[in-house]
């Protein structure tokens, strides 16, 4: 009889492999289902023992796209959770052209698309914490980039600074500065 040769897993694999697992189980033990139905779907249609099998090749394709967003800058997700924040940000775009969950190794986006889909989504909330930040020292008012949402996403696209972005919105709705309330 021949032994099955098996394969070994690194460190990282089975860290990223493990990340996914936790991902998917908060997402689909919930008590309360919210926008992920589709993945609460899946898992019941595949079960718990397929989803927890392929946590390993969902993990490797996470790991992958870690590794190209931070080839160059290995402090791209500096104050990111690897666990809570990074693998659920790379694990949402593991998705068919149709929009639902997808979990086998071939049926899994390109890594090199889905990490500049990352790096845009990452990028732009670094940029609106920014401009948040901003709007409370200028404004008092840090909800001033939620509710023009669709303005802050134009102004990363065009390169604005945050100060400066949030210095014109403020001004264009006639905010008084904070400093005209604290030294009237």
């Amino acid at each position: 009889m021949t032994k099955k040769k098996e394969k070994k897993f690194g460190y990282l694999e089975m860290e990223a492999a493990l990340c996914v697992w936790e991902c998917i189980n908060d997402w689909t033990l919930r008590d309360k289902p919210d926008d992920r139905q589709d993945w609460i779907e899946l898992r019941e249609a595949v079960g718990s023992g397929e989803m927890r099998h392929q946590s390993i090749a969902l993990g490797q394709w996470c790991l992958k796209i870690w590794d190209i967003l931070t080839a160059h800058d290995k402090l791209f997700f500096d104050g990111l959770a690897y666990d809570w924040e990074v693998i659920p940000m790379v694990l949402n775009y593991a998705r068919d052209d149709n929009g639902k969950p997808v979990i086998h190794e071939g049926e899994l986006p390109p890594v090199e698309k889905i990490a500049l889909f990352v790096a845009r989504e990452h990028l732009f909330s670094e940029y609106a914490s920014q401009c948040t930040q901003e709007a409370r020292k200028r404004w008092a008012y840090g909800d001033l980039i939620r509710d023009h949402w669709e303005r802050a996403d134009q102004a990363f696209e065009q390169g604005e600074e945050p100060a400066e972005f949030v210095r014109w919105l403020g001004e264009k709705y006639d905010l008084t500065p904070l400093n005209d309330w604290l030294n009237p």
